[in-house]
């Protein structure tokens, strides 16, 4: 935990203590890309390519961040995308504070399938929070079938399913220090949703994916649930596109943290091809990649995602200050979206317009 003295005004800031608390090998998994970790940084980067053209003069005395997400109502625009092993961040609660935090912050967590914590202690931390269910094809369907059952039973309100992970991308910190990710697990670090045989490797979940799986599966995924499915990992108009035509009811455009296949384009850079694409058919787009200011909230609401989702700093909150860290990094957040909203001239989401945000080239080709 970080000592009480320091002092957390940005999202870096708690990247930056939690560096220090944390060993360097769980360091090494929450941080690392994958190869040459290019989209780790571009998801980044991109962000900071994009420039805002705000409204002046306007009257922002009450701004209203407040959406709805599958016909849930959120308080602001912003969730926590699934991320495993939150009790190696923090030892007492886990995933259990980050659905408390995400509750009081009035916004939506969606839990991933290796929780170190179980669905329904979750669930009922959370209280009447929003919770969304993050699942994978295994080799064993049970598995995957047992996880959204659960997750129904417990009152999870979607099923998002990540379908970029038929194996798991190479990391080179693998090979340089082998207990670098593939670290072993304690026993309160297991993920305790999953029956694969996990005795202390991380690794072994990799075993258990489903190399065959198909767009087949998603017809199978939605026979076997009422639950709206919210695909996770498109990156292209095209897998857009399937996702509408087997039953998506969300896109969550994703790279998986850069933590897949290198060189996968910024999500902020492709989310307007993904929006475009299923335009029309009611399905929701939203983002993950690289969010870490308000700003980066607001360029990609511009770009058309209706919600964004972050997930290493709530890694870095829980290592910090476990239910208050997690807390407070969207409480930055939320309050760094509020002021960008006031100084665009945008009094709640419905008035940003993609007019707002411009790519840096759009000034260089006004001099042309």
């Amino acid at each position: 935990m970080a000592a009480d003295s320091e002092s957390f005004v940005c999202l870096e800031d708690f990247e930056k203590s939690a560096r220090k608390h944390l060993l360097q090998s769980r360091v090494d998994y929450f941080t690392d890309g994958c190869n040459e970790q290019f989209t780790l940084k571009e998801n980044i980067e991109a962000f900071k390519r994009y420039r805002l053209r705000p409204r002046l003069l306007r009257d922002v005395s009450k701004i209203d961040l407040s959406t709805t997400l599958l016909g849930q109502h959120i308080f602001w625009p912003v969730g926590v995308s699934p991320t495993a092993f939150h009790r190696i961040a923090d030892y007492a609660e886990g995933e259990k504070a980050t659905a408390r935090a995400t509750h009081s912050e009035g916004s939506v967590m969606i839990l991933s399938c290796a929780s170190t914590c179980t669905i329904e202690d979750v669930a009922t931390a959370s209280a009447s929070g929003i919770l969304w269910m993050q699942v994978m094809f295994f080799k064993r369907r049970e598995i995957t079938e047992s996880l959204v059952k659960r997750a129904e039973a417990a009152g999870f309100k979607a099923i998002v399913v990540t379908i970029d992970q038929p194996v798991f991308g190479k990391k080179y910190s693998i090979d340089k220090n082998k207990t670098s990710v593939w670290f072993k697990l304690h026993a309160h670090e297991r993920p305790v949703n999953l029956n694969l045989g996990i005795k202390d490797k991380g690794g072994e979940i990799a075993a258990t994916l489903d190399r065959t799986a198909t767009w087949e599966e998603i017809k199978w995924l939605k026979s076997i649930t009422n639950l709206p499915l919210v695909l996770k990992g498109i990156t292209t108009g095209d897998q857009a596109r399937n996702a509408v035509e087997h039953g998506a009811s969300g896109i969550l455009v994703s790279n998986h943290g850069g933590r897949q296949l290198d060189y996968l384009p910024a999500t902020i850079d492709v989310l307007p091809e993904v929006v475009a694409a299923v335009e029309g058919s009611g399905v929701e787009v939203y983002l993950d990649g690289g969010v870490r200011h308000g700003t980066d909230v607001f360029k990609a609401l511009a770009r058309g995602a209706r919600a964004v989702f972050i997930g290493r700093p709530i890694i870095w909150g829980l290592t910090c200050k476990g239910y208050e860290g997690a807390k407070q990094v969207l409480s930055i957040l939320r309050e760094e979206v509020n002021t960008t909203m006031s100084l665009m001239g945008c009094t709640n989401v419905n008035e940003i317009a993609p007019s707002m945000v411009v790519h840096e080239d759009y000034f260089r080709k006004s001099k042309l």
